[in-house]
């Protein structure tokens, strides 16, 4: 009998523990598949226009294409920094190494249609520690912190466009962007919108569960710090996006560095903006479409579009680095639950 009823109960177990594994092989494999096509049209996309432009890859200075790949590694950074941050106002204590790795395996979501997988996937690396996170805590700590990166982009590249001679409509439509953006960043705003959904499970003298409000955190200090990060982050971007731009255009007797860095920067900041609120996967077409624009009449409209192509590639493949780097890393030694104390 006792024997009986140990298989009872643990049948249910393995079944559960077997629909887990299956459930996280078949995320990955759809991340994969969505991160396969969205470089192979990628690489269409080059040979296409590198026909077109006669570029071709003996032609790229490859060292620029180096800088623009290790820049943007860098630029991944300081949004940990904010989504920590945003955590933190939800208390939920979860340590910097463990955030860290959600935040950058998190950003090979964006290429799965939709924005879901972003969130799925750093909600599953936030859970692997002492303090278990829901899925609904880490979808709005993930919206905290890209709302604050999408304001802070739409405000230094509506800076940028003012001064630069850019379209009127780039220009009408990245004042838009930017007063709807860091408007949704304010602490009151954030607390108004998202306390209501914030619910604790608390059990009473009775062992009874119920409900109860959490308060949202997020304060002043933090919004000055989360721009600060985002900025940093932005700037590093702008780096980025110019190298990529020098790896493919020589720079001409007329331009300097810093009005190629500044337009560039500009350019992609307004892609990405662009790009997410298109909830394309990965902005496909529409960051293309924003930064042939913006760069068109600097190097031409060949080159500008061959530049957002090349640009695209260079994230996907640190993204994918990165990410493939820290799940082995995760997978070969599970984080243990003494990690989240690190700082």
């Amino acid at each position: 009998m006792e024997v009986a009823e140990e298989t009872t109960v643990s049948r249910p177990n393995r079944l559960r523990s077997w629909a887990v594994r299956l459930g996280k092989w078949m995320i990955t494999l759809l991340v994969i598949v969505a991160v396969a096509l969205a470089a192979r049209e990628s690489v269409s996309k080059w040979q296409q226009q590198s026909t077109a432009t006669r570029i071709t890859l003996a032609d790229v200075r490859w060292g620029w294409l180096v800088v623009s790949a290790v820049t943007y590694a860098i630029s991944l950074i300081p949004a940990g920094l904010v989504l920590r941050r945003a955590l933190a106002a939800l208390h939920q204590p979860i340590g910097l190494r463990l955030v860290m790795a959600a935040q950058l395996v998190g950003h090979l979501g964006k290429y799965v249609p939709g924005k879901a997988m972003v969130i799925v996937l750093r909600a599953s690396i936030l859970s692997r520690g002492a303090t278990k996170i829901s899925i609904k805590l880490s979808a709005i700590a993930v919206i905290i912190e890209t709302l604050n990166l999408i304001a802070v982009g739409a405000a230094l590249a509506l800076l940028l466009v003012m001064v630069l001679e850019t379209p009127p409509w780039i220009k009408w439509g990245s004042a838009l962007m930017a007063i709807g953006a860091l408007f949704g960043t304010l602490p009151p705003v954030l607390r108004f919108a998202l306390s209501p959904r914030l619910r604790i499970r608390k059990r009473n003298s009775h062992k009874d569960e119920t409900l109860q409000p959490m308060p949202l955190d997020w304060t002043t200090n933090d919004l000055v710090a989360a721009w600060f990060w985002c900025a940093i982050s932005w700037a590093f971007t702008g780096i980025s996006m110019t190298a990529v731009v020098l790896a493919l255009v020589p720079l001409s007797a007329d331009q300097s560095v810093v009005s190629l860095t500044l337009i560039c920067s500009a350019a992609a900041m307004l892609a990405f903006v662009a790009g997410f609120l298109s909830l394309l996967p990965g902005g496909v077409g529409v960051r293309e479409t924003v930064l042939a624009t913006l760069l068109g009449p600097i190097i031409g409209p060949g080159p500008a579009l061959l530049s957002a192509v090349v640009a695209r590639l260079v994230q996907l493949a640190v993204e994918s680095i990165l990410a493939a780097g820290i799940w082995t890393m995760m997978n070969r030694r599970r984080i243990r639950p003494t990690d989240q104390l690190v700082s």
